[in-house]
Order: structure tokens, then sequence, then C-alpha cells
């Protein structure tokens, strides 16, 4: 067999009469899965915390087809046992390096909550099991795979190794930390979405070049160790220790990288304390025909067949038929990482790569004629685009004020609605096509085209969007718009669903805890819910993930410009802001009364009284059951929508 034939072997598995995988046969886990391929040996073995899902939404799935695509031979190690090294033998040892991740997300925010409790599911794991991976997943499986096979480059990546670069912030620990580089002794360190430094990594090493080689690849970190040199132009931020002893320097550093982290920026250099570690620009963004080509790779968009008796792998169910239409985001929200991990440039595919995608599902056995999501990080970005020949340091195109070089064009995306509507029109049987990533509200009213064409035709009665909060301090540290660009998407969205002739919902995003917030910030944000009888469920407290401004702000105790502010640290205090969001829960009563009457609120305190009693009555005659006048009263409005 040649390198890098694609080959697909029916697996022989049968569900409901049908071809389980769809006749596509996933990457090794096994000798003997490698012996069918005709394989000795693999190139590259990924290692992953997470089980192995076939689908473009779940990274080693991605790296490994592109790797695959491209003449190598990728095998995948999925949670292996830790506490030993003989999972990490199974594939033998790899001809060029091992790929390390702790999965699709990070292992603090997999394990634990904001106010540190243990998650009670892990929906990356079969059945949702928890327990399946080590706490620190990249340190441990990178100790693991040396103990297997000694000698072999070990390169990190994924979202834990791209956030955790540089010197970061743990929440669980309550620790400024070093970068993972370093604690887990690594040799590259990939940050952001990979494929193009995978690739460059894999041809260099097989040319015969050394990891101490491989220092000017962007998109990469590495560590001065042996005859490694720090280049003559980086930028030097505040190092470990430096931050320990001086909490604004957190801020510091973070501003400092953040001039710095787009693609042609400078490196940099930071001391941890011990070791110091070189992060790269990033990498160039995949154009359109690399994103196509990426995504027309064959996978199987299933769960592992060893999954099968745990149930599946829970974290593919609200994906599995949904389409990445494009990466990155020029908004720059403080407490989002998407700007450090796919960058604000959007690099987008084409509108027939989409629609072949589409297409490809209509023969998927589990394909039941819904594609649950068609967008990406912010779904209204696609095919939007920068004037400016050149790049700039600038976080958001959007906030404080927009960009005067932004092209925000949506001719792009309405011509792609309007293709994939075309195309369901042609389908013999009907198939359903929803938006469900994020919409970025304020950029959407620009558009009443867009806007007719979401709510007539992509929103399927309910629609996700994200507000964030009232209060217009607390939004401005946000990096989000005032609430009043909320309100005029709000109005605009229920008009195109009556001219639709369809009645649909708006589910806002609320965070609470935010650093700058404070109870009279929150209480301002509740006295608009309960004026409004909004009783929000999708709602956030606030977790300092590694590289979002956010985080700096609360590390440091202060905003970007300097300036002091509050931030809530104690259970007490995020528990009360946390209450105020939820306030129509019964359980929230006692701190809730206990802060108002405080604050002489009564007649505050009196409106959420009601609330409650109400909800009391509807939960009374759900449970109740039987009669028509108690379904009556469960299905009665309270005024207003409810949210």
């Amino acid at each position: 067999m040649n390198r890098g034939e694609r080959v697909w072997y029916d697996n022989g598995m049968v569900k409901n009469g049908r071809k389980r995988n769809n006749g596509v046969e996933m990457l090794p886990t096994n000798r003997e899965e490698m012996r069918r391929r005709g394989w000795d040996e693999c190139d590259v073995i990924l290692v992953t915390g997470d089980a192995y899902v076939d689908h473009p939404s779940f990274g080693v799935a991605l790296i490994g087809r592109w790797l695959e695509h491209k003449g190598y031979r990728v095998g995948v190690i999925a949670q292996p046992d830790w506490r030993g090294a003989e999972d990490f033998q199974v594939l033998g040892r790899p001809r060029l390096f091992w790929g390390i991740t702790s999965g699709c997300i990070d292992s603090r925010l997999n394990d634990y909550a904001s106010m540190g409790g243990k998650r009670r599911e892990d929906v990356y794991s079969p059945g949702g099991k928890t327990g399946l991976r080590p706490k620190r997943g990249l340190l441990t499986y990178a100790a693991r795979a040396r103990e297997a096979h000694k000698g072999v480059p070990i390169v990190i990546g994924g979202l834990e190794a791209s956030l955790r670069r540089l010197v970061h912030y743990d929440y669980v620990e309550d620790k400024i930390k070093r970068s993972v580089l370093i604690d887990a002794k690594a040799d590259i360190l990939v940050h952001g979405m990979g494929e193009r430094q995978i690739l460059e990594i894999a041809r260099r090493l097989d040319a015969g070049e050394t990891v101490d080689d491989l220092t000017d690849i962007a998109g990469t970190a590495y560590r001065v160790v042996r005859d490694v040199k720090v280049p003559e132009d980086a930028v030097r931020l505040p190092g470990r220790e430096e931050q320990e002893a001086d909490r604004s320097l957190f801020m510091k550093a973070q501003q400092m990288y953040q001039r710095q982290a787009y693609p042609g920026g400078k490196c940099v250099v930071q001391d941890q304390g011990p070791e110091t570690v070189v992060v790269n620009p990033p990498a160039e963004p995949l154009t359109t025909e690399e994103m196509d080509e990426l995504y027309s790779l064959a996978y199987s968009r299933r769960y592992h067949d060893k999954y099968e008796a745990a149930g599946g792998v829970p974290a593919l169910e609200p994906v599995q038929f949904s389409i990445t239409t494009h990466r990155g985001c020029f908004g720059g929200c403080s407490f989002c990482s998407i700007y450090f991990h796919q960058g604000k440039e959007i690099a987008s595919r084409s509108v027939e790569s989409v629609i072949a995608e589409a297409e490809s599902f209509l023969g998927h056995p589990d394909f039941r004629g819904t594609i649950q999501d068609m967008g990406g990080p912010s779904a209204n970005m696609y095919g939007m685009r920068c004037a400016k020949a050149g790049r700039c340091s600038r976080q958001s195109c959007v906030m404080p004020s927009r960009c005067k070089n932004l092209r925000l064009d949506y001719g792009p995306l309405i011509e792609l609605m309007k293709r994939v509507k075309d195309w369901q029109r042609r389908q013999k049987r009907k198939v359903n096509v929803f938006v469900a990533s994020g919409v970025r509200h304020d950029l959407a009213v620009e558009s009443r085209e867009y806007m007719e064409l979401l709510a007539g035709e992509f929103t399927g009665g309910q629609l996700k969007v994200a507000p964030e909060h009232y209060d217009k301090d607390v939004l401005r540290r946000m990096g989000k718009p005032g609430f009043e660009a909320f309100e005029r998407f709000e109005k605009m969205f229920y008009e195109a669903s009556e001219k639709a002739g369809k009645k649909q919902f708006l589910v806002p995003y609320f965070i609470a805890s935010h650093p700058g917030c404070g109870p009279r910030e929150q209480l301002e944000l509740t006295e608009y819910l309960v004026g409004r009888n909004w009783r929000p469920r999708q709602v956030q407290d606030f977790v300092p993930v590694p590289l979002a401004l956010s985080t700096a702000m609360y590390v440091s105790g202060q905003d970007e410009k300097g300036r002091r502010i509050f931030v809530a640290k104690g259970k007490r205090d995020k528990q009360l802001q946390l209450a105020m969001l939820q306030y129509y829960q019964r359980r929230n009563w006692r701190v809730l009364a206990n802060y108002l009457r405080s604050k002489k609120r009564g007649d505050l305190l009196a409106k959420i009284e009601g609330v409650q009693v109400e909800m009391d009555k509807r939960s009374r005659g759900r449970r109740g059951g039987g009669g028509a006048a108690g379904r009556r009263r469960s299905s009665r409005k309270g005024g207003g929508r409810r949210r």
C-alpha cells in the first residue's frame, strides 16, 4: 500500500440494518486495526484525554485526518490508563513524534465548575463517565509517552496547550503557573488551530531535522535549552516570579503579548522560573482552498465502536450533523480566548464546500433530516474581511468603536444562506438547516435581509444570543456593545419572525461576577429582568480562562486602563450574583432577601416573591398532572416573553 493512499474499509458492524460508520474506517487505535491497513508502524501517534470521535469538531480527528491526507500514517490512543506506560505502547513506537492533547476543552474546565465543585459528567467520555482522564492530562501523558518510548519528540497542542503557552492563572489552584510546555517537559507546543504547524513539523522531522532545528515555525513555542537561542528582536514579557511578586504585572504581560499575537508579530520570550519559553507569532489562517480541502476529508461522524456498550459519547450528539462555515472572530470579547486560538481574521469555506458537506449527510445512516448548526464562533461573520493590506494588533475590529477598515459585507453570507435554501428545496425529503452558533447581535442589525433570512429560514423556534449584561460599564469591560444594541436586535428579530409567520423566542445569555461587576451593577440587571418578566436559564458564573483579558482583570484587580475594580472571588459574592440572575428560583430566596433588605429594597423583593409564588404554583400544577385546569395554569403566560 502506498503511503497516503486513501482506503476505506467496512468494519463489518451494522446498526439497524445499515453500515454503522458510513463505510469510513477510523484511524487505528490498536495493532489489529493497523494490520488491516497493512501498517507495521505509525509515523505519528496522537494521544487525547477525550474518547475518540471521528468528527471535524474534535481536534484529534481533524489533525489526524489532515496528516493522513498528506501521506502520514497516524494512530490514536484515546483516554489511556495513565497509571502505567502499557497503553502508550499499544501502537508501538511512533516514527516521527507524539502528538499530545488533553482534549477539546481545558482540563480544569472539564473537571471543575466555576466555584471549584467537581463536575458530575464528562461529556467527552463514553457514557459521560468521569475519572477516565488525569487531572493534568498534558503533563501526565507526556511523562508516560517518554516512559514508553524514550527519545521520541513530544509535541503538545489543542486548546489547553494553546491557551497555557505562557505564564497563566489556574483558577482551581488559585495560582500563577508556568507555561505548560515547561511543566510537561515537551519539545514543541503548537498554539492555534494547528494544521499548518503540525504538517511542517512532520515534514521537517521526516526530512531529518531535529526538534532543536524547529524554532522558526509560526504558531509554535519552544524551550530555550541546549544550543537554542532567543531571537534578538523578541519582546520580553514579565516572568512568573515577577508576576507573583506584583500581580499588576499580569495585566501588563497580557497587554504586551496581545500586541504581538497576530501573524507577522514579533516573538515573545518569558522567564518561567526555571527555564525560558519563546512563543512565535501565530500561523497564517488557512485559505479558502485549504479550508475546503480540510473539511472535505472523510469523517465517519461517529464515536469508536468500543464505546457503543457505554451508550456512546454525549458530546457528539449536539454537533454530529453541524457544519463549520468559517473560523476566527473579530469581536474581541474580553472574557473569550478565541482571538488567541483561532485569530480575528475570518477564514471562510466556499459555498460549494459547505453544500457538498450538507449533501454528504444524506447518505449517513444516523442522519434524520436536521443539520443542527451552520456557522462558526460568530455565525454572522462568514466572508467578512479587513480592507487593510497589512496586519494590526487590535484585538477587536468593533469595540470600543468599529474599525474603518472592517468590511461589514453581508453579501457572501446571504449568498450562502440562499444557496443552502435552494439545495434544501431540491431534496426529495425535508431537510432542516438551523443556525445555532452565537450571533453577534450588534452586527446582525446592519442587514435587514440577513435578519429576515435568519429568523424566517434558519431559526427553529428559538435563537441564542448573548447580551451578557445590562450595565454599560460592565459591558464596556466585557468588550460588548451597550444594551440598546440588543434591544434593536430583539425588535428586528421579532419583526422578521412575524413577517415569516413564525412565533419564535430569543434565548439570551448572561454572565455573573465578571470583573468590574459588583452587587450594584448586578442589581441593575436584576431590576431589568424583573421589569420585563424575563427568567433566564442560560446563565454563567464567570470563569477566568487562560489568556483572556478578563482573566488579567481578575488576577490583577484592575481594568485594561489600570483602574482598580471590584472582583467577585469569594463563594458568597459569586452566589449572590448568580442568585440575582436566577431570582425566580425558590432556592435563592434567602440570599436575595438578606441582600435586598440590607439595601432597603423591599419593593423589588416583593416583586421577586410574587414571581417565585407563581413559579411554585406552576410547579405544583405540573406535578398534579391531570386535569385541563392544571394544564391551563402551567401554560399561562405571566406577561412578556419567557427567556
